[in-house]
């Protein structure tokens, strides 16, 4: 089933999630970029209407990425919305990045790392409580077939003593961290739990959002992006304009790549999943 983007089809379909999250802490990361600006808007909207509150999260870094010029305008058009974006400026720098590469190891393994030991370290000096938490995480339905792909060529396709040039992790952990995207809503013992609302829509629709809403977004692209393996994928998708279907890619994955249940993420306990998985 192909889903239109809309906040009203969208509010039906998460309403027992969002019926639940009065009372909750609130986490949206935010990155200003096209999924989590509509993932944004989505939950703004949805806050007035269910009842709660909710804080971002947004870490400056690649710092070339994110602008002063644009923080500034990002900053405005929320705050018009009654949200405010909160900036938060990690101790890594762009010469790491650069650093990184030429040692031949991915500068996106480097910066996600930095921005989950961000986050990490935010919690604890907020003293937040893991069992009151819900992160909000704006993957999508393509980043789930670009995983898929992804593990389809390095698993199944490639010869296991080949060295790449740019090294990620394992493709054993690689395949774990990616397979917990394919579920929309993780909940944990303690209470904590990780949202994913976004996963069964296509890139055309949350584009078409952005447009209708006139969303602003970051407008310097990521001068490492080629070395994300979805990036690269993405630019296939809408070259052909193809649209996915979320109950298809998760069967396939199921089927074919075994995909793990939901459980097997959700023992891991929150701290080991925020520190290995998220």
């Amino acid at each position: 089933m192909v889903r239109s983007l809309n906040y009203l089809d969208w509010k039906i379909e998460n309403r027992l999630i969002l019926e639940s999250f009065p009372g909750k802490t609130i986490m949206m990361l935010y990155s200003g970029g096209k999924d989590s600006s509509v993932v944004l808007h989505l939950i703004q909207r949805a806050s007035t209407e269910f009842g709660f509150s909710f804080k971002t999260f947004a870490g400056i870094f690649p710092n070339h990425v994110f602008t002063l010029k644009d923080r500034e305008k990002l900053d405005s058009y929320w705050r018009a919305h009654d949200v405010t974006i909160n900036w938060h400026t990690l101790q890594s720098t762009d010469v790491q990045l650069d650093a990184a590469l030429s040692e031949g190891v991915s500068p996106c393994l480097i910066c996600n790392t930095a921005k989950k030991q961000a986050l990490i370290n935010f919690l604890k000096v907020e003293s937040i409580e893991l069992g009151s938490l819900v992160i909000i995480i704006s993957y999508s339905l393509w980043d789930l077939v670009s995983a898929s792909v992804e593990h389809t060529l390095t698993f199944n396709y490639s010869l296991s003593d080949a060295i790449p040039s740019v090294r990620h992790k394992s493709t054993e952990e690689r395949f774990f961290e990616t397979a917990q995207r394919f579920y929309p809503f993780l909940k944990f013992k303690s209470g904590f739990a990780v949202f994913k609302p976004l996963i069964r829509y296509n890139d055309q629709d949350i584009l078409k959002l952005i447009s209708d809403e006139s969303i602003p977004l970051l407008s310097t692209q990521c001068r490492f992006e080629n070395y994300r393996p979805k990036r690269l994928f993405s630019r296939y998708y809408k070259r052909i304009n193809i649209k996915f279907d979320f109950e298809k890619v998760l069967e396939f994955s199921k089927t074919v790549h075994h995909l793990p249940e939901e459980n097997v993420f959700t023992e891991l306990g929150e701290d080991s999943y925020l520190r290995g998985v998220i």
